[in-house]
């Protein structure tokens, strides 16, 4: 993606602000923005189609830029904003970040000052085509492997929805959600290189074919690996199978060693195989499945992780969610 293809929208209630930006990147090679009047109009635009970059202003009649801030994500997460304003705060600043807005520039502003948040937000922007690339690949990836064993159709997507969810029940921010969320859809990629025999094998696996097996979260960190945006993820897909008594693979690591992320995974991934056919026996009930987690509590699981499960399975067995 080129800069010429960055699609920046503008939101401020002041038409001399809106033109000075139109000049400023005009002047600097930038594409022309679309240039709106207020939160309401914004919005509208991004509801209808895509956006790179929203400029937006903060003190706005009908909507105010912070409130934009929050429905502008919730239509499109992968939207970069800078936020403007007069009025601006150190206490302002930080809110909006963790909102999520990309930058915070308080008026007036220097035109270099200016330039440098855009490119900031320009640099995220073309990432994330990148990642969204990079994404397709990883699909195309989950295809092939859920092709191979038939058990595992619709297991990683159900994973990683249930992930988020128990993720922001244990307190996860919105960057921490995201890693989660790749590490519980990769979490068994590296299952592609596992022969069909042993995946789809009605029987109880021999040792030789269980240590094949448990090679798979190493394997899943080694696809993963050369992917940079992946690299947050990294931990949570190589120790979602080990143990909090120690017992599990590939490090026997116990405890709080264990990444929390991993700790997440476990039990969801546990919970959904369960309650899945798989080749070896049928489906759990969801009542049996929770109680064989309570007794993996202290052992297999991270005790406080299985309680929060346990306490809000119907919230998360709900619905989707997407990072």
């Amino acid at each position: 993606m080129s800069n010429e293809d960055l699609r920046i929208l503008v939101a401020d209630d002041d038409a001399g602000a809106r033109e000075l930006i139109a000049a400023i990147l005009d002047a600097e090679g930038w594409p022309t923005p679309t240039t709106v009047e207020d939160g309401e109009e914004a919005l509208r635009h991004i509801g209808q189609e895509h956006w790179d970059i929203l400029v937006t202003d903060l003190d706005m009649p009908r909507m105010r830029g912070d409130e934009l801030v929050v429905q502008a994500l919730e239509e499109d997460p992968d939207l970069s904003i800078v936020v403007t304003t007069g009025d601006g705060t150190v206490g302002n600043a930080v809110d909006l970040i963790k909102k999520g807005a990309t930058d915070f520039i308080a008026k007036p502003y220097d035109v270099d000052d200016f330039l440098a948040s855009l490119e900031r937000a320009k640099t995220r922007a073309l990432g994330i085509h990148e990642v969204k690339g990079m994404r397709q690949t990883v699909e195309a990836l989950l295809v092939a492997l859920e092709s191979k064993d038939r058990y595992l159709n619709g297991h990683s997507a159900r994973v990683r929805d249930m992930a988020i969810k128990l993720g922001e029940i244990s307190g996860l921010d919105r960057g921490q959600l995201r890693s989660l969320s790749h590490a519980a859809l990769l979490h068994d990629i590296g299952k592609i290189g596992v022969h069909e025999d042993i995946l789809n094998k009605a029987g109880a696996l021999t040792d030789d074919e269980y240590e094949i097996i448990k090679k798979h979260p190493q394997m899943s960190a080694d696809i993963i690996a050369p992917v940079p945006f992946l690299n947050p993820s990294l931990k949570g897909v190589l120790h979602h199978h080990e143990n909090w008594d120690g017992t599990g693979y590939p490090e026997g690591l116990s405890g709080e060693q264990i990444p929390l992320m991993a700790r997440i995974i476990a039990v969801v991934d546990a919970f959904d195989a369960m309650t899945s056919d798989r080749s070896y026996r049928g489906a759990l009930s969801e009542a049996d499945a929770v109680e064989r987690i309570r007794a993996g509590s202290g052992s297999q699981f991270d005790p406080r992780i299985a309680q929060l499960f346990e306490q809000h399975k119907d919230e998360i067995l709900e619905g989707e969610e997407v990072i």
